[in-house]
C-alpha cells in the first residue's frame, strides 16, 4: 500500500449502519456496492461495553461520559487496494501504537457527479479499540 492519509475521530452512533449499508444514501451507487468488502472481528457495541467494564475493573469507577475508547479512521485508498493490505496496516497500528482494529470496511460505491462524470470516493473505514489492555 502506497502513501495515503487517515483521519481518526470518535466513532459515531450510526457508523455500523453506514459501513454495512443498512440505510439508503444518495451518494452511493448501489450497482457498485458488490465491490465493497468488510472484515469484522467484533461489533462496536460489544467492544465498547468490554472497554467500559475493563476500565471499571481497573479504576473502580465508570468511564467518563465523553471518553472515546472506540475510534474510526477513514483512509483514502486506490481501486486496487486490498483487504489484506489494510489488515497489514492494522497490524502495524497494533504493533507501533497499541491500538487494535476490529473492523475494516472498504467502500468503492461512494462518490459524486461532477458535471457529467461520476467521481468515486474510494476509502476504507477502520474501527479501532483505543484502550490499553487494562481498560485505560
Amino acid at each position: 500500500m502506497g502513501a495515503t492519509s487517515i483521519h481518526v475521530q470518535a466513532v459515531k452512533p450510526g457508523s455500523e449502519i453506514h459501513n454495512f449499508r443498512e440505510k439508503e444514501l444518495d451518494y452511493v451507487r448501489p450497482e457498485l456496492s458488490h465491490l465493497n468488502e468488510s472484515w469484522v472481528g467484533d461489533s462496536i457495541s460489544h467492544r465498547l461495553e468490554s472497554a467500559k467494564q475493563r476500565y471499571f475493573d481497573t479504576v473502580g469507577q465508570k468511564m467518563q461520559t465523553k471518553a472515546a475508547p472506540i475510534r474510526e479512521g477513514v483512509i483514502v485508498i486506490k481501486q486496487e487496494t486490498t483487504m489484506q493490505e489494510l489488515q497489514q496496516f492494522a497490524a502495524v497500528c497494533k504493533e507501533r501504537f497499541g491500538i487494535e482494529a476490529f473492523q475494516i470496511h472498504i467502500h468503492k460505491d461512494e462518490g459524486y457527479m461532477n458535471a457529467k462524470q461520476w467521481t468515486p470516493n474510494l476509502h476504507a473505514h477502520v474501527v479501532f479499540d483505543w484502550t490499553q489492555p487494562n481498560g485505560k
